[in-house]
């Protein structure tokens, strides 16, 4: 039982961190456009791993997205 329960976890990965960076400052801080263009990074990314695997690329591939807009940690886009 474990083990299903475990392929079910990490199958949400995607689901849980999308909930989770709606929410957060900097992508209410994307335009349509931006978000539009993380879907597609997304989309071409192969998870693969536990729930904490993914969890770890979903967010390097976020921190990456946002670099590559110019995200500073101070005043982004104020």
């Amino acid at each position: 039982m474990k083990e299903k329960r475990t392929k079910i976890e990490k199958e949400k990965a995607l689901e849980e961190f999308m909930k989770m960076i709606k929410q957060s400052w900097t992508w209410l801080k994307l335009t349509e456009e931006e978000k539009e263009r993380f879907y597609e990074c997304i989309d071409h990314s192969i998870l693969f791993g536990t729930f904490t695997q993914r969890w770890r690329h979903l967010n390097d591939i976020y921190f990456s997205f946002l670099m590559g807009l110019g995200y500073s940690w101070d005043n982004w886009r104020e």
